[in-house]
């Protein structure tokens, strides 16, 4: 007799799509953010003169903004209720909180712990 549990998701449910969906999504953003603070961190791997100028100063953005745009794509039909607008706000709240994180981590010594 085979026994079914109730916290197993079956694949291709719709509740794993969504979090399969909105977990990509979110890696997205958080993955783009920490690529901005590796840019950020070791300009002297890019090429010399415009474009690694270029890339040292809107690359981080460029990136972010392209991960964002691509999250929304990817969550345009998982949720009906949150329009453009709303999973736009989320996305940019949840790159200000990687970010944060990441900044926070990086500059832990000279802020000592004072916010993290």
């Amino acid at each position: 007799m085979e026994r079914e549990t109730a916290s197993m998701l079956d694949r291709g449910s719709p509740t794993a799509v969504l979090i399969g969906r909105w977990g990509m999504a979110l890696s997205l953003i958080v993955g783009a953010v920490l690529l901005g603070r590796i840019v950020r961190a070791f300009p002297y791997y890019l090429p010399n003169r415009l474009p690694g100028l270029l890339l040292y100063e809107l690359g981080p953005g460029l990136v972010l903004g392209l991960a964002i745009v691509t999250a929304i794509a990817i969550t345009n039909d998982q949720a009906p209720r949150f329009v453009a607008p709303k999973r736009l706000a989320l996305f940019i709240f949840a790159a200000i909180a990687a970010g944060v994180v990441v900044l926070g981590f990086e500059f832990n010594d000279s802020l000592r712990g004072q916010w993290l």
